[in-house]
């Protein structure tokens, strides 16, 4: 199994880079540094937020994609990008909403085309927060399901667009469940033959609907193509970022599920780097079968 981080964040980017070294140290920023950095940690697996090239003017050079070839060779490093979510809403009624959300997505992709054929997964949200903010306000039982069919329609084309546009492999796209209907999110991964990405902590919380986690596993981990692993605490800052074993109702048995299914994929954690050894002990504790590469609780950039 492929254990990785998503190590750039925000909190690197304000506390390592900005609070340091000011605004000039965005230009200076190497997105090489930090995964050679998860590396020596012990991770076998980086996934990279695209979001943070398109907020801030970090720069991605020929230099620096041929780097990243290179790290992934000699540490044996395997790649999956989160395709940008923040202020993305692809099943937006507003067209222009929508248009600007599928150019942002596209943009991700082809500034790190030439890293292409390194990355094994493209995380995708298929909807936003307005989105989740729009289904608390139906409540009529005879309107809801009509919603939700016409915004898995508008969210299948505009995806299909960004793949016709692309080029991308929809091999290669996870649709993650976010907070929207399991079943909505199902249809989409089938209709465009693409995968899923299981967040557990969004099963946990109920963004999904009433779901239980080992019967999703059971039943789409033969489509799943990456697993978000964490816990969800509503008591928690960060409710849906939480350590193994600090919420409430994350099950064991869903990773020996996870090695008995021989899942391939990447698992990665969400997580500081605090909550992943957190998280490493609760794996060895209630999952012993499981191969966990030796993760060393050391800064990475």
């Amino acid at each position: 199994m492929r254990f990785g981080i998503s190590p750039l964040s925000l909190g690197l980017i304000i506390d390592k880079v900005l609070k340091e070294k000011g605004i000039n140290g965005l230009s200076q920023f190497r997105l090489s540094e930090l995964v050679e950095g998860v590396a020596k940690a012990g991770y076998n697996h980086c996934e990279i937020s695209l979001d943070f090239f398109q907020i801030f003017p970090i720069p991605i050079t020929n230099e620096e994609i041929e780097r990243l070839k290179n790290l992934k060779q000699d540490y044996d490093l395997s790649y999956s990008a989160h395709l940008p979510f923040i202020s993305i809403e692809l099943a937006s009624p507003n067209k222009f909403i929508r248009e600007a959300s599928i150019r942002s997505i596209i943009d991700a992709y082809n500034s790190f085309i030439q890293l292409k054929d390194d990355i094994d997964v493209y995380v995708l949200h298929p909807t936003g927060e307005f989105m989740a903010d729009a289904m608390k306000f139906i409540t009529d039982p005879g309107i809801y399901p009509i919603a939700i069919k016409l915004f898995t329609e508008t969210a299948i084309k505009s995806i299909k667009e960004i793949i016709d546009k692309s080029g991308i492999d929809r091999n290669k796209i996870a649709i993650e469940n976010v907070e929207f209907p399991l079943d909505a999110i199902i249809k989409m991964v089938k209709k465009l033959n693409t995968k899923l990405c299981i967040d557990t902590a969004h099963v946990l919380a109920g963004f999904s609907g009433k779901c239980d986690l080992l019967e999703i596993a059971e039943k789409y981990f033969d489509i799943t193509g990456e697993i978000h692993l964490q816990d969800y605490d509503d008591e928690s800052l960060l409710s849906d970022h939480c350590a193994l074993g600090t919420g409430k109702n994350f099950p064991p048995e869903f990773l020996n599920l996870v090695h008995q299914k021989d899942f391939k994929g990447p698992i990665v954690f969400e997580l500081s780097r605090e909550d992943i050894m957190t998280s490493i002990e609760y794996i060895k504790k209630n999952a012993p079968r499981i191969e966990i590469p030796n993760i060393k609780n050391q800064p990475f950039y």
